[in-house]
């Protein structure tokens, strides 16, 4: 393996998080998180990214490469945007990416990556996190929206009869609805107004007061409890080992965890390394 760090990048929905990565999982220097404005044109968009490279890059004479956790839909082979009406990167779309910054920093030969921001950060609990004792693991982001991936022996699986299609649980049907819009934030939003809770956010849900507790208590046991019977078939079919969750919602563990735990045969994790997960997965493309 090179001793040439490797420039990662995890593009969000508003911020931009990067950091150099050197043999898989050491950072040099610090994680720098910039804004970014989803909604702007591509020009404003591909101008951004390329001031935070450049920025990340300051007396840095060379890298492996550049490597992008970037969310879908995206041609990750290629590095073409194919994000729509989805209220973020729209005038990327179709837009090859690697094109526009190689032609920024006048550097055609200039190495350049994808890989899927769920997949990024699962793989990058399995590989030095959470997930790095199991040899099978079926991996969640529960977050905006659901994202996952399937990990044997530390590769990422998308095919097979063993998984469903690219690994992708979000677009897939629980209880008559995309599992997308149960087993996310706006989902989780939805079970508590069910029992009666009015939260904007998951940490507001957290902190609810102690008037709410047992309704409180109802409703993230239920999300736990449906997303265990959701991911069970699922689990058997891979003969996964563990389940590991990150994200956003996993903030709110304590409070899901448990009845997720109960509904399975396996252990279930919660992932150690945080924002650093998808920048060390991104990395290990090379």
């Amino acid at each position: 393996m090179s001793d040439q760090p490797v420039l990662a990048l995890d593009v969000g929905g508003s911020s931009v998080k990067s950091a150099l990565v050197v043999r898989g999982q050491r950072i040099v220097g610090n994680v720098r998180v910039d804004a970014i404005q989803s909604r702007a044109s591509a020009a404003e968009i591909l101008s951004t990214l390329a001031a935070i490279i450049t920025g990340q890059l300051q007396n840095r004479k060379a890298i492996q490469g550049i490597a992008f956790a970037f969310p879908g839909p995206f041609d990750y082979e290629q590095g073409i945007c194919l994000i729509q009406d989805q209220d973020k990167y729209d005038t990327l779309y179709g837009l090859d990416l690697s094109a526009g910054l190689k032609e920024i920093f006048g550097m055609p030969g200039l190495e350049i990556r994808y890989r899927n921001d769920a997949e990024a950060a699962v793989l990058g609990e399995a590989l030095y996190g959470a997930g790095a004792p199991y040899s099978r693991l079926l991996g969640l982001t529960l977050g905006t929206g659901l994202g996952s991936a399937f990990v044997a022996d530390r590769k990422i699986i998308t095919e097979g009869a063993e998984v469903p299609n690219h690994g992708w649980l979000y677009s897939l049907s629980y209880g008559g609805q995309r599992a997308d819009d149960v087993f996310s934030t706006r989902g989780l939003l939805a079970y508590l107004r069910k029992h009666g809770i009015a939260a904007t956010d998951v940490a507001s849900a957290v902190r609810a007061t102690d008037k709410n507790s047992q309704a409180l208590a109802e409703a993230f046991s239920s999300f736990g409890a449906d997303l265990g019977e959701f991911l069970q078939p699922f689990v058997s079919d891979f003969q996964a080992d563990a389940v590991l969750v990150t994200g956003g919602i996993a903030e709110a563990w304590d409070r899901f965890a448990p009845s997720l735990i109960q509904s399975l045969s396996i252990p279930v994790l919660r992932g150690t390394l945080g924002t650093h997960a998808a920048l060390f997965g991104a990395a290990a493309l090379y």
